[in-house]
């Protein structure tokens, strides 16, 4: 096992469901990305972007009982790209642009997702 620090793409979590969290977390580190977060709040996930630049953001698409439209014009005028976690059928068109992975998805879904976003 390495004990090297992760190299890879800086990958934002903001995700309510600490599970589903932790997984993305061990996930995404053994495969050497980089992670910020999770935040389960979009203040929170606000307050991590006053220091750090993400290179993608992974987002659930509901929290608790809001969403994270708020946050998409800070990650939108930062040209952070998007994933969109959810459940949901639909989205406001406020997350057009952005990558839809429904969930639940599976791991390969979610790092096709990543390459494509993150091409370094």
């Amino acid at each position: 096992m390495s004990t090297a620090s992760p190299s890879g793409p800086f990958v934002m979590v903001v995700e309510d469901d600490m599970l589903i969290a932790a997984t993305l977390e061990i996930a995404l580190e053994s495969r050497e990305y980089r992670m910020l977060g999770p935040a389960s709040t979009v203040e929170e996930a606000q307050r991590l972007l006053e220091t750090s630049e993400p290179d993608i953001a992974l987002i659930d698409y509901r929290l608790a009982t809001t969403t994270t439209e708020k946050l998409l014009p800070t990650l939108n005028s930062r040209h952070i790209p998007i994933c969109v976690l959810t459940g949901a059928d639909e989205l406001p068109p406020a997350y057009a642009g952005c990558t839809v992975l429904k969930k639940p998805f599976r791991l390969n879904a979610l790092l096709d997702a990543l390459k494509k976003a993150t091409p370094n």
